[in-house]
């Protein structure tokens, strides 16, 4: 009876640093919030198994003084891991802190936030915007596929940016919902109080930017452009 508790209690910890180590090759780095939430533990639990990979090689912590808490990290080692036996290995980034930037900490954590809410809700095939082509001439924070099979792009909004910026963005996006290459554009504002003001901005915009001419947008254009409050987000369809 005790070995077979002990085998449960490894196989437990074993699945546990799979869940750990997919979602890490995706997101490279996480805080202990979001990794509690991807295992679906308490904080003080989640913490126990991050520590454990930490001691066994699979994560690095680094803390971050200016913003009061601790990042961990995948490393080459837990890349080597991150994959099953029947998967084929992809050349991954591991963590490595001095690339960090201090100002954007916020925006990628909110974003797996936004990644955890939707895959609980149904959503697939997250794809972070840091592994989307370089050369696309409009990286979106994430996209993913909906309940209903339709490929959205996601755009995590913290900050106003001109009037002007966001009529050029517009235009990148409607040429590529033309194309099929999404089907909306999903604008996720962590602070609910904000949405509502982001919103207003983009019922300015009446004309948008192509090939050197203004072009008009009408509600049905406006409506692939829906804006959510995180908590609020997504929606039960579309």
């Amino acid at each position: 009876m005790l070995i077979n508790s002990y085998q449960q209690r490894c196989a437990r910890a074993r699945s546990k640093r799979e869940v750990v180590l997919r979602f890490l090759r995706d997101e490279t780095w996480s805080n202990l919030t979001n990794m509690a939430g991807v295992l679906g533990l308490s904080e003080p639990a989640a913490f126990k198994t991050v520590c454990q990979m930490e001691r066994d090689g699979f994560l690095l912590r680094f803390k971050v003084s200016a913003l009061r808490l601790s990042l961990w990290g995948i490393t080459p080692q837990g890349l080597a891991f991150a994959w099953g036996e029947n998967e084929t290995m992809q050349i991954r980034p591991y963590f490595e802190p001095s690339k960090l930037s201090v100002m954007t900490i916020p925006h990628y954590l909110d974003i797996q936030r936004a990644r955890l809410i939707a895959e609980r809700a149904g959503w697939t095939n997250w794809i972070p915007g840091n592994r989307l082509p370089k050369d696309i001439k409009k990286r979106p924070d994430a996209i993913a596929t909906n309940t209903e099979g339709q490929i959205v792009a996601i755009e995590l909004e913290r900050s106003i940016k001109t009037l002007k910026r966001y009529e050029a963005i517009f235009s990148i996006y409607l040429q590529m919902m033309k194309r099929d290459e999404y089907a909306k554009v999903h604008y996720v504002c962590p602070d609910a109080s904000f949405a509502p003001r982001l919103l207003r901005m983009f019922e300015l915009i009446k004309s948008v930017p192509v090939a050197g001419e203004r072009v008009p947008i009408t509600e049905k254009h406006r409506a692939r452009f829906p804006v959510y409050a995180l908590d609020n987000w997504p929606p039960s369809s579309g």
